[in-house]
């Protein structure tokens, strides 16, 4: 199982399993030790690393990547006025840096592209300002990807597992079902495996994995979540595009951390601040869902300090159709059928922040859009997963799904192949069905649901 989730893992397109990744265009890159060097301490930094000497090349990987990534890009003066204007634009585009490489070039052209942020640096301090600049926006988080799904109420009669309130239910059940499955002893074992293969070249990283592999214990899972390392930055991509091979592995520490939020839960209502900078599409979307149900596709961190929040989001440049968005969230501990949220400050790996950590695909209602000195303020509240506008499609999509559970309540790699089924996934689900047949017994009850299933998913392909 460990060698089919690694190859999935990390052969999809020389996958970046994480958001940020770095492109360094720089016809010596890979001759000159100035730059040999340089590209080991970047990886320290953002281990995804891709190097380019030739233009159309960079540019065409560029466009390649997911619109949802990251991309912090580098070139030398000569280089960059060529390719930048044509690159500038792109949504994945995140932030230029600029290094000399001849002193007598002027970089007044460097002042009409937004999004380059260092120029005319020796390629030392250029490392440097990466460094520095990566390590503000871990603190703040108001950089991440916003990633949501909404559940439309005027389209309430819609049960399509392919439209977006599909989406939204079956969201949530592929964290209920990660939740309610018993995660095997070798789970954590194939994620440590995972994780080396993906971080072999970045010896900082390598020597986090081996601490985590000593030293992990479940009622440190919030410790190892707030820390800045390759377990945020994994899962939350995981998360985020909803990568079933990764999530599989990553059960153990997800519900490691959810019984930890239910150990912590807040007794009193609260009201919590997240500064977040979003798309001009995506603050469109959510003008037009007011009064509509939205869950987040991770957990959420959040401050107590609506001061510090709104700092960490105006110091924050905005570049490109970026907006600043500050979300003011009510929690209401006393409501039935929530997902749990704790302050998790004592437990973080940073004790000085007052962090509320939500719970992963907890539901919130937008209540409210205004603005406040140029900020969109986004007045959200927690939302029971019973509301009644939610329950009745929600009973409906859980009650498919369990046709097709063989009485297992979900604990078992033979639940989560159904989801996987049911979320179109055929490929995957056959996968799991075939691991599975490879573990039961003769005699065992599943056998013939699961034959069955695999026909059903034969049927489909």
């Amino acid at each position: 199982m460990a060698a089919a989730i690694l190859n999935d893992s990390t052969e999809k397109h020389e996958d970046n399993l994480e958001t940020y990744s770095l492109v360094w265009l720089e016809p010596a890159v890979n001759k000159v030790k100035e730059y040999i060097d340089a590209q080991s301490q970047l990886r320290k930094i953002i281990n995804h690393l891709q190097t380019f000497e030739e233009i159309e090349q960079c540019e065409s990987y560029i466009k390649s990547v997911s619109k949802e990534d990251r991309i912090i890009f580098i070139s030398n003066d000569r280089l960059g006025q060529e390719v930048v204007p044509r690159i500038h634009l792109l949504r994945q585009i995140f932030t230029i840096y600029i290094y000399n490489s001849d002193k007598k070039r002027s970089n007044d052209w460097a002042k009409n592209f937004e999004k380059v942020k260092g120029i005319g640096m020796q390629l030392n301090g250029l490392v440097d300002q990466i460094r520095s600049d990566q390590t503000t926006r871990t603190r703040t988080k108001v950089d991440e990807v916003f990633s949501i799904n909404i559940f439309n109420t005027k389209s309430h009669q819609e049960k399509s597992t392919t439209g977006l309130n599909g989406q939204f239910v079956y969201s949530q059940l592929l964290i209920d079902r990660l939740l309610s499955m018993k995660p095997k002893a070798t789970d954590r074992n194939e994620f440590i495996s995972l994780s080396k293969t993906y971080y072999k070249d970045n010896s900082s990283e390598l020597s986090i994995i081996q601490e985590f592999e000593k030293d992990y214990l479940p009622n440190r899972a919030l410790w190892w979540y707030t820390r800045e390392s390759f377990l945020y930055r994994l899962m939350n991509k995981s998360l985020r595009t909803q990568d079933i091979d990764l999530l599989f592995l990553f059960r153990f520490f997800i519900r490691d951390i959810h019984k930890q939020l239910q150990e912590l839960q807040c007794s009193t209502p609260l009201r919590v601040y997240r500064g977040q900078l979003v798309s001009n599409d995506e603050l469109q979307t959510l003008k037009a869902s007011l009064g509509q149900f939205i869950s987040m596709n991770s957990f959420l961190s959040t401050s107590l300090d609506r001061r510090l929040a709104l700092s960490f989001l105006t110091s924050s440049p905005v570049t490109g159709d970026l907006q600043r968005i500050l979300f003011e969230i009510d929690l209401d501990p006393t409501l039935a059928g929530i997902k749990p949220f704790a302050n998790i400050t004592s437990n973080s790996f940073f004790a000085d922040e007052q962090e509320v950590l939500i719970m992963l695909g907890s539901i919130f209602q937008l209540v409210k859009i205004d603005y406040q000195d140029q900020v969109c303020i986004v007045q959200m509240a927690l939302c029971s997963d019973n509301d009644n506008s939610l329950k009745p499609i929600y009973d409906y999509m859980k009650k498919e799904y369990d046709d097709y559970d063989g009485g297992d309540n979900g604990s078992s790699v033979f639940s989560f192949g159904i989801l996987l089924f049911k979320m179109g996934e055929y490929d995957k689900a056959e996968k799991y069905y075939n691991h599975l047949l490879t573990e039961l017994p003769p005699d065992d009850k599943d056998l013939g649901p699961c034959y069955h299933n695999m026909g059903m998913i034969a049927n489909h392909k």
